[in-house]
């Protein structure tokens, strides 16, 4: 079974690790393995978590748009508007 490739802008589940659950946004690709997330709460633009893209999950096909200047609120709000609930 084929996953589909995971993007910048992609809303994605974490599936191993302390964040297991969690939803984040993929702020950037570092390379084909590992990309870097955020949510606005735990992982901030000043602190990205890099995270194998083997332990995500793709949640939805809508895509948040990264242009512009983005705030960690406009990550908290998005991931809110799209129902996860992240616990702080």
């Amino acid at each position: 079974m084929k996953r589909e490739p995971i993007r910048e802008g992609d809303v994605v589940l974490s599936r191993a690790g302390r964040d297991s659950g969690r939803a984040f946004v993929v702020l950037e690709a570092i390379d084909e393995n590992y990309v870097l997330i955020v949510d606005g709460r735990l992982r901030t633009l000043e602190r990205p978590k890099k995270k194998k893209r083997m332990h995500l999950l793709k949640a939805s096909e809508t895509r948040m748009e990264l242009s512009g200047r983005l705030l960690d609120a406009d990550f908290r709000k998005f991931l809110t508007a799209q129902g996860y609930r992240n616990k702080p």
